[in-house]
């Protein structure tokens, strides 16, 4: 199965046009802090075509922080899917995607207040 690298501006425009499916490979609190809007979390440890979301006739992208986790995933997901199949790791993961300026949903902060009082 080829590992193709894609770049943020290809990923961006993929996710715009629908076709592609973007699976976040890091763990639950760097998702909960900032993720691509859209991606669906399946943290390394857990990563296996039977947790990943249905992608059928859509390119399959894997990405995770800086993309070495990534890389790994595309590997595991290798062993398991047909040797015709593309799994595409962005490359440079999400710090590359917010480098070409493009968005994050965040987690909201606590504010000030609630700080102060406790509530959050």
């Amino acid at each position: 199965m080829p590992i193709q690298p894609v770049k943020p501006a290809a990923l961006k425009t993929w996710l715009e046009r629908g076709d592609a499916v973007l699976v976040d490979v890091r763990e639950p609190q760097e998702y909960a802090a900032e993720h691509v809007a859209g991606a669906t979390l399946v943290p390394l440890g857990t990563v296996c075509c039977a947790e990943l979301p249905d992608y059928a006739g859509k390119k399959l992208v894997i990405m995770c922080k800086l993309g070495g986790r990534g890389g790994k995933a595309c590997e595991r997901l290798a062993a398991e899917l047909s040797a015709h199949s593309v799994v595409y790791n962005l490359d440079g993961g999400i710090e590359a995607w917010k480098q070409a300026g493009l968005p994050v949903e965040r987690a909201p902060r606590r504010g000030f207040m609630n700080w102060l009082t406790g509530r959050g």
